[in-house]
């Protein structure tokens, strides 16, 4: 009787270690699945403000620990990560914002840097869709017919009429991008002012596209054409 009860109590034991470990186990599967899912649900409500804004698909992720913890503790994140390749007209871009907070609908951003990349073809289509001032008598002669980067002597090449190529210097003054001929002439006549608006009208709108805040901090030329360094200060995304 003594041994039958010993077993009995021990497989008791037994039965509320397993039943234990099934409750530990199922809660650590619940708080994967609403992490999972607060990450997706803010994720996918800041994709769909973003990417109908720039004409372009966004992949947008949160950084750092536990988001659901942060959420709940605090009502922020600490990093907030996108991306997207761009499109035809769009440039390819890459943002990281940092001290994220949410208030309402509303998902504010304290800081943000990253940049934002057009390759040659997307220069020398915004290029074609420039409209050059002045009553230059070669104006009619300076097309650009093409855009290519030259890493190694930081410029623009630019082939302007199929009669010269000139080097284009990337830059920023007061917040806009400028572009500066290193040729200032063609056959004797000067070059006609706002050769290159079309590209930094282009620049213009893309940031204008992105969320409130974000600004033009620099560029230069990579391999792939234009980098335009951007940043900003309280940022909003996801509003509804």
């Amino acid at each position: 009787m003594g041994r039958k009860g010993r077993s009995s109590g021990n497989r008791r034991r037994g039965g509320c270690g397993c039943s234990l470990i099934f409750l530990l186990l199922l809660f650590a599967a619940l708080v994967v699945a609403a992490e999972f899912g607060a990450r997706w649900y803010l994720a996918d409500r800041a994709e769909r403000e973003v990417s109908p804004r720039i004409d372009a698909p966004v992949d947008i992720s949160f950084g750092g620990g536990s988001l659901l913890w942060d959420l709940v503790t605090t009502a922020s994140a600490s990093s907030v990560h996108l991306t997207s390749p761009g499109s035809a007209t769009t440039p390819a871009l890459d943002l990281t914002g940092e001290t994220v907070s949410l208030s309402g609908s509303t998902v504010h951003v304290a800081t943000v840097h990253g940049t934002a990349v057009l390759n040659g073809q997307q220069l020398t289509a915004a290029a074609a869709q420039g409209a050059p001032g002045g009553d230059s008598p070669i104006a009619g002669l300076t097309e650009v017919r093409s855009v290519r980067p030259d890493v190694a002597a930081g410029l623009l090449h630019a082939d302007i009429g199929g009669i010269a190529e000139i080097g284009v210097v990337p830059g920023v003054t007061d917040g806009r991008l400028t572009l500066r001929p290193q040729q200032t002439a063609l056959l004797g006549f000067p070059l006609p002012d706002g050769l290159f608006s079309g590209i930094t009208a282009k620049v213009d709108s893309t940031v204008a596209q992105l969320p409130q805040g974000m600004v033009i901090e620099g560029a230069r030329v990579v391999d792939q054409g234009l980098e335009v360094g951007l940043g900003g200060r309280d940022v909003t995304l996801g509003q509804n």
